[in-house]
């Protein structure tokens, strides 16, 4: 009976800790994380939309192909990409914390990244869809994609007894839906027929292998901050490599068809570990203390991002479509500035009431990026073209597209009040 009771003693204790340590992340969250995660979800609406505007300034395009130079458009993928490397130190270790193994974490990490592969292959796929052998407008086709993927990643309440088995229902509902539809998706011509091909992998594909490889990255080296330096500066060199040949002999064409290492992974893994070593200095054992040491630390970090892409700009240029090594240096050091910015104004100036309207976005975001999608092909089912037509040109088509991007947001927050989250 001692034993037992000794047991139950040692449980409690830590049940308490765990309970403590949770309640202390959450008294202590970083409201500038959600609000820079809310206002690059904002931005992307924005640019995404605009993509369709003729008659606008260069600078609110894409930079061309073959071209070394980038606008503020070609940061806004980055930012997406640094946002999901800060969250990712907070978000495993408050997993560990609750007591969750590594094997738990591991497989929470391999779902979440399958989740964001699958959704990005089946948006990359929607243009080459032949409508007529599959018997399906690529509106519909799209449409029901985005329904399935409500259906499978909603976070639905707890429950018990019959709305359990109704919330299983829908998610079941949601995965057969996406498997019919993978099954009869079909592209080319009738006599070369395709099929689902990865292609890029689509956003949310190349932020599914960031988040992949990032989170390995941090999981082996959370207790040494240096290691993380480490591979940050491996992932970039990895970019030089494959461009030099240097990877000849382990990476063969084929291979390159799939994983293009030097940019897709290496490029965009750099940039979400910078988000990483950034998120580092709000963990215990910091070495930056006091909030002004940790906007120093954060531009520091910054500026020698940026001298070290100058040096390399004559060799690879700037290019976003290429993703060369400037082009992610510039980017992470832009956005550690910003972060700094807003970390200032929110967290230690305290001034948040400005980004409320963002908050909808920031914390639910996946559905935010997805709304877009939803609604235009809606409109498009039903031969609505009005927006493009009358509004798509010149300053009234930015403004459509800024009036466009407010409504996503109160749509997304009208959403959450449902309960419609979507969470991989």
């Amino acid at each position: 009976m001692a034993t037992i009771s000794a047991d139950s003693k040692i449980i409690s204790e830590r049940k308490m800790t765990v309970y403590s340590s949770l309640s202390t992340q959450k008294k202590n969250r970083i409201e500038s994380i959600d609000v820079l995660r809310g206002l690059t979800i904002f931005v992307m609406i924005f640019v995404n939309d605009l993509a369709s505007v003729k008659g606008i300034p260069w600078w609110m395009q894409h930079m061309p192909e073959n071209t070394d130079g980038m606008t503020f458009v070609d940061v806004v993928f980055p930012a997406f990409l640094f946002i999901v490397g800060m969250s990712i130190p907070f978000s495993i270790n408050k997993r560990i914390a609750s007591g969750e193994s590594l094997f738990v974490v591991w497989k929470h990490i391999l779902i979440r990244t399958a989740g964001l592969l699958i959704l990005g292959i089946l948006m990359v796929n929607i243009s080459s869809l032949n409508s007529s052998v599959v018997g399906m407008s690529h509106s519909v086709w799209m449409l029901l994609v985005f329904i399935g993927a409500v259906l499978v990643w909603n976070q639905y309440p707890k429950a018990e007894g019959k709305k359990k088995l109704t919330f299983n229902s829908f998610k079941f509902l949601g995965i057969i839906l996406l498997i019919y539809l993978a099954l009869i998706f079909r592209s080319g011509q009738p006599n070369n027929l395709g099929w689902l091909q990865t292609k890029w992998w689509g956003i949310l594909g190349l932020i599914g292998w960031a988040f992949f490889f990032s989170s390995a990255v941090y999981i082996i080296f959370r207790k040494q901050p240096a290691g993380i330096i480490g591979m940050f500066i491996i992932f970039i060199l990895l970019y030089i490599g494959d461009k030099s040949g240097a990877l000849g002999n382990f990476y063969s064409q084929n291979i390159k068809n799939y994983f293009w290492l030097g940019g897709h992974i290496g490029a965009h893994t750099a940039i979400t570990l910078s988000g990483i070593i950034v998120s580092l200095l709000f963990l215990e054992n910091s070495p930056a203390k006091t909030p002004k040491e940790k906007i120093v630390w954060i531009i520091v970090f910054a500026t020698m991002m940026f001298v070290v892409g100058f040096l390399l700009r004559p060799l690879y240029g700037i290019s976003k479509i290429y993703a060369t090594p400037t082009w992610s240096l510039y980017s992470s050091a832009i956005c550690s500035v910003i972060y700094a910015l807003l970390y200032w104004i929110v967290d230690i100036k305290n001034k948040v009431g400005w980004a409320k309207f963002l908050k909808p976005a920031g914390t639910n975001p996946l559905l935010a990026y997805l709304l877009p999608d939803i609604f235009y092909s809606v409109l498009w089912i039903f031969g609505i073209n009005f927006l493009s037509e009358y509004f798509g040109y010149g300053v009234i088509g930015i403004i459509r597209s800024l009036i466009f991007s407010l409504i996503m947001l109160a749509l997304t927050a009208l959403f959450n009040k449902w309960n419609v989250r979507l969470h991989l």
